[in-house]
């Protein structure tokens, strides 16, 4: 054997044509080997490799890059409005961007993960992410900037549906059936790290103009006109704005090395799959994108689990990217509200990995795993807005220990979400149902940060808003019939049908 491969003894053997007859397997769990051991004998094909783990860096790079890319501005809110003479809702549009052309591009990019292959959508990604990157490099006078950076923003949906999208098809493909949670976890988990790099990184790049310098009423938003004066803002001394403008475009400069240093990592070794596959589901012919798109819109359990989803990871998504907007009506600085969005996303990447462990190790328990975490997310949202709001004294610490908790709990339940929906999807492919979950996410975020476009329409609404999607996860998490038909079939607990039984019930509505 080669690259420390893993067999599994206990498989059903191949039919003479290559496909999997129907057996009834045995009802005993199989054994889970270290790295080395053979699983099946040497004419068995379910297998795992070593390399597993270089491609899932690779892969969780992508996503940890695109999350940086697509949280570059929301940091540094105050810095690029006094740069570029933007105002909320302008910072608002740029994430904006990136999760209307998600919904736009979806569909396309899922087809290509599902039909060519996780290589092709990598490079795909990759190239896009130094495309739009390098393009925000090219200057950073006001009105040309403003055009290129929303060009970008736009770009960054695109490029963010292979590594949003992809962890459980990326996870089902590489990882054995007791590892598959995990996988998911650390590619998910590298998305949002890099959003909370984004919270460290650009206040630390980027000076926070000096606000007694800044005269504020002399601002003029990028999109109004100004006579006479050509310059949108007044900053004294000019000193400090040169200041923060070359920080802005230091941080431009290194997220583009970055995104060239990943499209390399991709070119040089990044297989669409491993030579074997590492489970039985992985090995067994599933619905055709068409046919598991169809099906997922008429797939009841999907629907519950998707929008149980959706509302409060999409709403929370967004709202965490312009807390800097949402903090600063109570003083508080942009740096502090960087450090408690960094603090956040950090807790939520400990909680999931955590969290997708303990499922891999104690499988068919996910529902009660996401009702503790978000009866816990509802407490620790209802905290923030009481403190946020006045309606309890406000503190500083309070602040930090409430957004830390809400990102803890909400964050951490993301891979869960997305091994459960593929449990309760299957057998329609992993990829298209990663691709319609991360869809209505985005799109849950699309009309959140459309609200903000209102004139003067504030951000105490956001505090509500916050609070009613986590909330509302609760009853119909409760409402959701789990059922691990995957997972039965990979730990050999039912059937496997054979291709024509299959064809005749390729889909469970139910």
């Amino acid at each position: 054997m080669k690259d420390g491969e893993h067999v599994d003894d206990n498989i059903p053997p191949l039919g003479g044509n290559g496909e999997r007859r129907a057996h009834k397997l045995s009802r005993e769990p199989p054994k889970i080997s270290d790295e080395d051991s053979p699983l099946l004998d040497s004419m068995g094909n379910i297998k795992s490799y070593k390399r597993r783990w270089y491609v899932l860096v690779v892969f969780s790079l992508a996503g940890f890059l695109q999350a940086g890319v697509w949280n570059v501005f929301g940091p540094i809110a105050q810095s690029a409005k006094a740069v570029f003479g933007w105002t909320d809702a302008n910072i608002g549009m740029l994430n904006n961007w990136g999760n209307i052309m998600y919904v736009v591009f979806m569909f396309p990019m899922a087809w290509m993960m599902d039909v060519k292959g996780l290589r092709i959508s990598m490079l795909c990604c990759a190239v896009l992410l130094v495309f739009l990157t390098a393009i925000r490099c090219i200057t950073s006078d006001p009105v040309p900037a403003t055009w290129l950076i929303n060009i970008a923003a736009s770009l960054t949906g695109a490029a963010s549906i292979v590594p949003f999208a992809g962890p459980a098809l990326f996870s089902a493909t590489w990882f054995p059936p007791n590892q598959r949670a995990t996988a998911t976890a650390v590619s998910t988990v590298f998305n949002y790290f890099g959003i909370s790099v984004g919270f460290i990184i650009g206040p630390l790049m980027v000076p926070q103009p000096d606000e007694s310098s800044l005269n504020i009423t002399d601002m003029t938003p990028i999109n109004s006109s100004s006579q006479g004066n050509s310059n949108p803002f007044s900053l004294t001394p000019h000193a400090n704005l040169s200041e923060v403008r070359s920080g802005i475009m230091r941080l431009m400069y290194t997220e583009c090395a970055a995104c060239v240093l990943l499209l390399l990592l991709v070119v040089v070794y990044f297989p669409a799959k491993p030579p074997s596959p590492p489970s039985l589901t992985a090995s067994m012919e599933r619905p055709s994108y068409l046919q598991g798109l169809k099906g997922l819109f008429t797939h009841k359990r999907f629907w519950v689990i998707m929008v149980a989803y959706s509302v409060p990871t999409g709403v929370y998504m967004v709202f965490a990217a312009i807390l800097d907007v949402i903090l600063n009506g109570v003083g508080v600085s942009q740096y502090h509200a960087g450090l408690i969005g960094f603090y956040a996303t950090i807790g939520g990447c400990v909680a999931a990995l955590v969290m997708s462990r303990i499922a891999d190790l104690c499988l068919r328990h996910m529902k009660m795993m996401l009702l503790i975490l978000f009866v816990l997310a509802t407490a620790s949202t209802l905290w923030f807005v009481l403190l946020r709001l006045s309606f309890i004294p406000f503190s500083l610490v309070s602040l930090y220990i409430s957004c830390i908790l809400m990102g803890v709990f909400i964050n951490g339940s993301i891979p869960l979400f997305f091994e459960l929906g593929c449990e309760a999807s299957y057998p329609i492919a992993e990829g298209v149902t990663g691709a319609v979950l991360t869809m209505a996410n985005n799109l849950t975020g699309v009309i959140f940060l459309s609200v903000l476009q209102i004139p003067r329409i504030g951000v105490a609404w956001m505090d509500w808003c916050m609070l009613g999607s986590v909330a509302v996860t609760v009853p119909l998490l409760l409402l959701f019939t789990e059922k691990y038909t995957r997972t039965d079939i990979d730990t050999q607990e039912t059937i496997v049908p054979e291709p024509e039984e299959k064809a005749a019930a390729l889909i469970n509505t139910n």
